[in-house]
């Protein structure tokens, strides 16, 4: 046995249902905020309630940052010396781990590049 039997073996992988929360908590938060703002934006411009665009960006964004959360979670449960290319569980759980908190990073900027021109300009002109 390898060193990397001796890392697998050492520690339980965190669960499939958290790895998955934290790799597709970015996406479909940002599409939800989308269609959302999209719907609502007609609305918001007859009743002069443009805060509750914003408010929907922020909460969006606080999604995003909560499925990090559990994705950077993860990565810590796993061991920093597991690869990421092997088929066994700890090694596929460090690669899904990783990889939400690289996507929750992506879709966190792409939620604050969609609400800044709402921050900046006027919805209803």
């Amino acid at each position: 046995m390898g060193p990397q039997a001796d890392v697998t073996a050492a520690a339980a992988p965190p669960g499939a249902a958290v790895l998955w929360i934290g790799i597709l908590t970015g996406p479909i938060a940002w599409a939800c905020d989308l269609l959302i703002r999209y719907a609502l934006v007609h609305w918001s411009c007859g009743e002069r309630h443009t805060a509750a665009l914003r408010l929907i960006s922020l909460a969006t964004l606080l999604l995003v940052v909560g499925g990090g959360a559990a994705a950077w979670r993860a990565l810590r449960q796993t061991p920093s010396r597991a690869p990421t290319d092997g088929g066994n569980p700890v090694s596929r759980a460090r690669f899904m781990a990783m990889l939400g908190v690289l996507t929750s990073v992506l879709f966190a900027v792409v939620v604050v590049a969609g609400a800044v021109p709402q921050w900046v300009l006027d919805a209803c002109d």
